[in-house]
């Protein structure tokens, strides 16, 4: 990915608009210049990328536990 702010821009705003579209490693990439896991660029909504956001700053055994926690407040929902 371009280092170029303005270059970069136009990309990101091609992408936007779906006049684009990113591969993976271009998304990767993305991801790591944004600090974000790879998996908040497909969100499908605000408040699941939020949650892929706080998740991903957690320990691994905090993770472990909010998502059995997850798991159980789902409960038939859940399947695995």
């Amino acid at each position: 990915m371009s280092k170029d702010k303005a270059n970069g821009s136009v990309r990101i705003n091609r992408y936007e608009q779906e006049v684009n579209r990113a591969d993976m490693d271009t998304a990767a990439d993305l991801a790591r210049a944004l600090d974000v896991p790879l998996a908040y660029l497909f969100a499908e909504d605000d408040d699941q990328a939020d949650l892929l956001l706080a998740f991903a700053k957690l320990s691994k055994a905090e993770r472990a536990k909010l998502l059995s926690e997850a798991k159980r407040m789902a409960g038939e929902k859940y399947k695995q």
